[in-house]
């Protein structure tokens, strides 16, 4: 499993956004048309990164990332885990109802149908960073690897927000 992958290991992963721009972007990291005002969309193995961001959280908690993503790709693909080298575990969460609770189960992944979206935010489906190494404050940014079923891995470097 990803999260299982020595730190050094996953943090090189994490900084492979940066060395993509300058190499091949053909296969790796495209880069989607949008608004002026907005930045770029990542394009990652044909699946569209937009809107990635990590609730503010105190050192040692746990902490919460969202994405929503995009499947450009002719197949289903499946988000099979995930890493930080921000947090002790990641695991891929959904927060449901259950007799009138609310109450977060883990999901060992969650599939993306060809061309459609996968919208993680508060009060649904998230990243839970359990065991944080240090304080999230806005302006920051936070390493997250997302796995694909394939073996395929989508480094990101997200910021961190309020709510």
């Amino acid at each position: 499993m990803l999260r299982s992958l020595p730190r050094s290991v996953v943090a090189m992963l994490v900084l492979a956004p940066l060395c993509i721009a300058c190499g091949d972007t053909e296969q790796h990291a495209e880069m989607s048309p949008t608004p002026a005002a907005a930045a770029p969309s990542p394009v990652i193995h044909g699946i569209t990164v937009r809107d990635a961001w990590a609730r503010i959280a105190d050192s040692a908690a746990t902490g919460g990332a969202y994405v929503s993503l995009v499947n450009g790709n002719p197949d289903p693909v499946e988000i099979a885990g995930a890493a930080s080298t921000a947090a002790d575990a990641v695991e891929l969460h959904e927060t449901m109802q259950h007799d009138g609770m609310m109450h977060m189960t883990p999901r060992p992944s969650v599939p993306i149908a060809p061309g459609d979206s996968l919208v993680m935010g508060p009060g649904g489906l998230h990243v839970m960073l359990i065991g944080l190494h240090r304080a999230l404050m806005v302006g920051d940014s936070v390493p997250l690897v997302l796995q694909l079923s394939s073996g395929d891995l989508i480094p990101l470097m997200i910021p961190v927000r309020a709510p």
